[in-house]
């Protein structure tokens, strides 16, 4: 695409905050959990800012950032992720599915 390869003066040189879902998955397919991470935390963190979003629907993008972290076996991102969680279910059942997936206990990770 010509926009990849040559920025226009629209485009920024540097990285952009995220602003949707679909920003949010792109983020996830390119392997950059870190910046997923981070928009999560803000929505989290400023639900004025985005009404758009609700708990289900963050429940259900970490539930994605979470998978995204284990099968990185990044273990320590993927606890990050279910400390964050806030349905209590969801988080319980991440624990248990990371323990799994680890084989360590969570307090160890």
């Amino acid at each position: 695409m010509f926009s990849e390869n040559f920025p226009t003066d629209n485009q920024e040189k540097k990285e952009t905050p995220m602003k949707n879902t679909t920003e949010f998955r792109d983020a996830l397919d390119s392997g950059k959990l870190f910046e997923a991470e981070s928009f999560l935390t803000e929505v989290a963190s400023n639900p004025d800012q985005f009404p758009q979003y609700d708990e289900r629907w963050l429940d259900h993008r970490q539930r994605e950032l979470f998978q995204a972290f284990y099968k990185a076996e990044d273990w320590q991102g993927a606890k990050r992720v279910v400390e964050a969680t806030k349905d209590a279910r969801s988080q319980e059942g991440r624990k248990v599915r990371l323990e799994e997936l680890s084989g360590m206990k969570y307090d160890e990770i």
